[in-house]
């Protein structure tokens, strides 16, 4: 499962609090540790898997399909020597 980097959740609050209205800057920390707590617990659920992971499954998948694919040649080889 895919860590994500606590700095990116930082600077998503960053951000969000940079567009802001003074008026709601007022209670900054607070709000950004709701804003981070909030957006670690959206990441968390969505389950996401590292770039590397990904690469690791394609490649499986890929090595599946050629074997898969020879072993249909080989069957339909099979049948046509009955």
């Amino acid at each position: 499962m895919f860590k994500f980097d606590p700095k990116n959740v930082d600077d998503i609050a960053n951000r969000i609090k940079g567009i802001m209205p003074e008026s709601l800057k007022s209670s900054k920390e607070e709000m950004q540790k709701t804003l981070k707590s909030g957006a670690e617990g959206v990441l968390q659920k969505l389950d996401l898997v590292s770039r590397e992971e990904y690469d690791i499954q394609v490649s499986l998948l890929r090595k599946c399909q050629e074997k898969i694919d020879e072993l249909e040649h080989k069957i339909s080889q099979l049948e046509q020597n009955k």
